[in-house]
């Protein structure tokens, strides 16, 4: 039988553990985890301080 991909999307309120809860996800289903978080931090480095507070 042919296996299917599943895309997964968390969303929710600044600091409310969606990063964690997909690590967590991810790793326990050997899945890929895609995050825009770690996107950002590479491409905009050292402007992304804080949940609260960004360098201008």
């Amino acid at each position: 039988m042919k296996k299917t991909g599943i895309l997964i999307f968390f969303c929710g309120k600044m600091g409310a553990g969606k990063s964690t809860k997909s690590k967590e996800f991810a790793f326990d289903n050997n899945a890929v985890l895609l995050s825009e978080d770690e996107w950002l931090s590479i491409l905009y480095p050292q402007q992304i301080l804080s949940l609260y507070k960004t360098n201008k």
